[in-house]
C-alpha cells in the first residue's frame, strides 16, 4: 500500500515536471505570436493610412475611405480574434498547471506515513503534572502541623514554668507569715506549708 503511494507521488512529479517543461516552453511561442499580431498591426494601420492619403487624389473620396476603413476594421477584427484565443490558451495552461501542481501535493501527503497519536500518552502527562501539583502543597501542610506543635509545645512549657514559679512564691510566702507568727508568739494554727510534692504536681498541671 505504501508502495503504490510512493509511485502514484513519483509519477505525479514526473507529470507535475513535464507540465512545468511544456509551460516554459509555451510563453515563448506565445510571445512570439503576440509579437506577430502586434507587427500585423502596425502594417494595417500604416497600410490605412497610406490608403486615406491615395484617397484624398481621387475623385471619389468617400467610397475610397469607405473601402480602406473596411479592410482596416477587417484586419483589426482577425487579428483580436486571435490574441483573445492567445489569452484563452494562457488561462486553460494556467490552470492546468495549477491542479497538477495540488494533485502532486496531495500525493506527497498520502505517501507519508501518519503521525503517532500521542493521545495515549496524555493521562500519563496529566497524572505526573497533578502529582507535581499536590507536592508542593503537601509539603506546605508538613510545615504548617510542624510550625504549630512547635509553638503548641513552646505555650505548654511556658505555662508549666509560670505555675511553678507561682507555687513556689506561694510556698515561699506562707513560710514567712508563719515565721513572723511565731516571732510575735501569737498562739495561732500556722498556715500549711505546700509541700515539695504539690509544687510539682501544680507545675506539671495542665494549662486551662
Amino acid at each position: 500500500m505504501r508502495h503504490a503511494r510512493l509511485l502514484q507521488a513519483v509519477c505525479l512529479g514526473l507529470l507535475v515536471g513535464l507540465g512545468a517543461a511544456a509551460h516554459a516552453l509555451e510563453p515563448a511561442s506565445d510571445a512570439a505570436q503576440r509579437e506577430q499580431i502586434k507587427t500585423e498591426r502596425a502594417a494595417a494601420e500604416a497600410r490605412y493610412k497610406q490608403a486615406e492619403a491615395d484617397c484624398s487624389k481621387r475623385f471619389a473620396v468617400s467610397g475610397c475611405l469607405a473601402e480602406a476603413q473596411a479592410q482596416r476594421r477587417e484586419a483589426m477584427t482577425g487579428l483580436r480574434a486571435r490574441e483573445v484565443a492567445l489569452d484563452e490558451a494562457q488561462r486553460k495552461a494556467d490552470a492546468e498547471e495549477s491542479a497538477r501542481r495540488v494533485q502532486a501535493k496531495q500525493a506527497e501527503a498520502a505517501s507519508k506515513p501518519p503521525p503517532v497519536p500521542r493521545a495515549a500518552s496524555a493521562p500519563a502527562s496529566a497524572a505526573a503534572s497533578a502529582a507535581a501539583g499536590r507536592a508542593p502543597s503537601e509539603r506546605a501542610r508538613q510545615r504548617s502541623k510542624t510550625a504549630e506543635d512547635a509553638t503548641l509545645a513552646a505555650a505548654r512549657v511556658a505555662a508549666q514554668q509560670r505555675r511553678a514559679s507561682e507555687a513556689a512564691a506561694h510556698r515561699q510566702e506562707v513560710e514567712q507569715r508563719n515565721a513572723e507568727r511565731s516571732a510575735r508568739g501569737k498562739k495561732s494554727t500556722p498556715l500549711p506549708v505546700p509541700s515539695a510534692a504539690s509544687v510539682a504536681a501544680t507545675a506539671s498541671a495542665p494549662a486551662r
